[in-house]
């Protein structure tokens, strides 16, 4: 039997309600293939699951996640590399110039951190700020997927990743070669300024400080406008007033309704209260 006689469309239609119930992601209905390929590392001969039924059944019966958490991980699309879109690093910088001085504190967001590369590059632009920061400065990194935070807490990148896209002199200063060969580490005193943990933007956050800058990068493109008007306004509650909401270079607020003023390049500050 093929693998898309084994998915049926009426199947897919389950696992679609499935993650669009558990991540806000809604899958259109081209992506069957995409669901077969991914899903097809745990459904088989001699895997976890013997069907797509089988699987589906244990995904509603189970009662400790790990399923779940599996078939998350599977179908969450993770893509991304150092200063990604280097114009939002520039307002980093300018964030931190202008508004620095006048906080008690600092804390970032990367709010859909795959693996890695987005907080610690907001980590190279905090570390490089020409004068002192408040001490209680932090980078928080947060991902739906388990399997990517593994390999963001580790910093451990390909060389052509890090020498093809972070500048010269941060190479030197923040990254380190490793037994392993063409591959580098992060300097665990820039691991140490991020804390990366799970986090499903559906569900509550748990933070005790507001935000003074969020990176919610191309993450909404595949929420639908239910689920994307629901997540930027919780941003919107979670930053300081005059704090950053970037999003994707291709991506829009337009069509939902929101609290935030525009203010470039895909940025947007919360004004007021």
């Amino acid at each position: 039997m093929s693998d898309e006689a084994r998915l049926s469309d009426e199947l897919f239609g389950r696992f679609s309600k499935l993650l669009l119930n558990k991540t806000g992601i809604a899958l259109k209905e081209y992506k069957k293939y995409l669901v077969i390929s991914r899903l097809s590392q745990l459904v088989g001969p001699g895997k976890r699951f013997d069907s797509f039924e089988d699987f589906y059944q244990v995904l509603l019966a189970e009662s400790d996640g790990t399923a779940t958490q599996a078939f998350i991980n599977a179908l969450t699309t993770n893509y991304s590399f150092f200063f990604r879109d280097p114009v939002h690093f520039v307002v980093l910088g300018q964030y931190l110039r202008e508004r620095a001085a006048d906080q008690s504190y600092l804390r970032f967001w990367s709010a859909a951190s795959s693996t890695g590369e987005e907080a610690y590059s907001m980590a190279i632009t905090m570390a490089n700020h020409p004068v002192p920061l408040p001490p209680d400065r932090r980078i928080l990194a947060t991902d739906i997927s388990t399997k990517v935070l593994t390999h963001a807490e580790q910093g451990l990148y390909a060389s052509e990743a890090v020498l093809r896209h972070v500048d010269a002199r941060d190479q030197t200063k923040y990254f380190e070669a490793t037994e392993e060969e063409k591959r580098f580490r992060v300097k665990e005193s820039l691991r140490d300024r991020v804390d990366f943990r799970q986090l499903n933007l559906q569900d509550e956050y748990p933070f005790g400080k507001k935000m003074d800058v969020i990176f919610l990068r191309n993450v909404m493109i595949y929420f639908g406008p239910e689920e994307k008007a629901e997540v930027v306004e919780k941003m919107h509650a979670q930053l300081k007033p005059g704090g950053l909401l970037f999003i994707g270079l291709s991506e829009s607020l337009a069509g939902i309704r929101h609290r935030f003023a525009s203010y470039r390049n895909s940025i947007f500050m919360k004004t007021g209260a």
